[in-house]
């Protein structure tokens, strides 16, 4: 049988077996990472990590989800010309906010690291975290008109590509450069960030260009900034909303570890055992998640365009039912072997603890990512934004209190 390769099953094949790779790649970098600079360094390196999720909310996430979600539409209308007007807009707005942003992160980095984050040694991360935002914010809004139009190869390629080059480019620099002291050694592992996020945003730039009409439709210009903006903008203030609860919540952890008794180096070093080697091993199954969702909403916007709403339900239906299959005997599997596969990995004897709660933790995690991909595509954004929020400010609370 052959695919159309304008479909959602085979978007959702290429995309799942790329992410498969790629979380392979990943996870095997990671084992190498977390052996090279040990789990304090691990801890501080995950510390960073929330703050170029909240960077990229406030300029990026909601002007991604609108080239997606836009470019989807009108490819479904055969309107190529104002695909190109929406991306150019949404990339202008990025670069925009993205000087407003960064100018305030370089002021203040000091206290951001200090304060914040709890711990000065994240200064120079934090600072060339800057560039690595810039470089995936330009890389995700082309990958989004490509995933919006139905064109799912090329950054599927890309991001392959990339995940080579991040784990050769990062472990390159620690092996040539190590011993350093833990901030030299996160802004070591950044600098490989860069290195691969370079050769994305150039690679997928110039793939755009060669399709992208430059004429335009004035017509639609006059109410395509409000089109953007009813989509950036929910999705944006969600994300940052969500990434900034999840931030707390991350920066919670090692300082209550501290309150409640633990030294700062222990507390640190549980960190980088839960979000570091813990978690990651637990999400290697959910490969196919992200996928899903970057199809998905894309696929949903057309058939809401195209006014066909037993084609949405059944693609919501079908989507429900591969993440439970796939899921379900995944997380019982690694709840049973997770101790002893992490140990063995990591060579970390804590890397399996508490890994049943976490195991169930990332199923219903799992459901969610599916089911606010479907609320977007259906242009219910808000819906979506509220179960978020809830549950994140759920889980501030749980971090906090228990």
């Amino acid at each position: 049988m052959k695919l159309d390769r304008t479909s959602m099953l085979y978007g959702t094949l290429v995309l799942t077996l790329t992410s498969i790779v790629s979380q392979f790649l990943g996870f095997v970098y990671r084992i190498f990472l977390s052996r090279l600079i040990g789990a304090e360094v691990m801890g501080l390196y995950q510390l960073i990590m929330p703050v170029f999720s909240v960077l990229l909310s406030l300029t990026a996430v909601g002007l991604t989800a609108a080239v997606s979600n836009l470019s989807s539409q009108y490819h479904a209308m055969g309107r190529p010309a104002v695909i190109g007007q929406v991306l150019r807009r949404c990339l202008a707005c990025f670069l925009l906010l993205f000087a407003a942003v960064a100018a305030v992160v370089v002021v203040l980095y000091d206290p951001i690291s200090v304060y914040l984050l709890g711990d000065a040694r994240t200064q120079l991360g934090l600072l060339l975290l800057l560039p690595c935002v810039l470089l995936t914010g330009v890389e995700n809004l082309h990958k989004h008109y490509f995933y919006g139009t139905g064109s799912i190869r090329p950054p599927a390629a890309v991001e392959l590509c990339e995940q080579f080059i991040r784990t050769g480019a990062v472990l390159g620099l620690l092996v040539l450069f190590l011993p350093q002291n833990p901030e030299r050694t996160v802004g070591l592992i950044v600098l490989g960030m860069i290195t691969c996020e370079v050769f994305s945003a150039v690679t997928l730039f110039f793939l755009t260009r060669r399709r992208l009409s430059r004429a335009g439709s004035r017509e639609e210009g006059r109410h395509l900034n409000r089109r953007i903006a009813s989509i950036a903008v929910p999705i944006g203030l969600t994300s940052l909303l969500g990434n900034l609860m999840g931030s707390a919540t991350s920066v919670l952890i090692p300082q209550r570890l501290v309150h409640a008794g633990a030294q700062v180096s222990e507390a640190m070093e549980a960190f980088g055992v839960l979000c570091g080697m813990t978690l990651p091993m637990l999400c290697l199954p959910t490969a196919f998640i992200g996928a899903l969702g970057l199809v998905l909403v894309p696929k949903l916007a057309e058939g809401v365009a195209l006014g066909r709403p037993e084609l949405v339900r059944r693609r919501v239906g079908r989507s429900l039912l591969a993440t439970s299959v796939l899921i379900l005997p995944a997380m019982a599997l690694l709840a049973a072997v997770g101790p002893d596969l992490g140990a063995a990995l990591f060579g970390e004897p804590a890397a399996g603890r508490y890994i049943l709660p976490l195991a169930a933790g990332v199923v219903l995690s799992c459901y969610q990512s599916v089911l606010a991909s479907a609320l977007n595509g259906l242009g219910r954004p808000q819906a979506a934004a509220r179960t978020a929020l809830l549950s994140g400010a759920g889980e501030l609370a749980c971090v906090y209190i228990l």
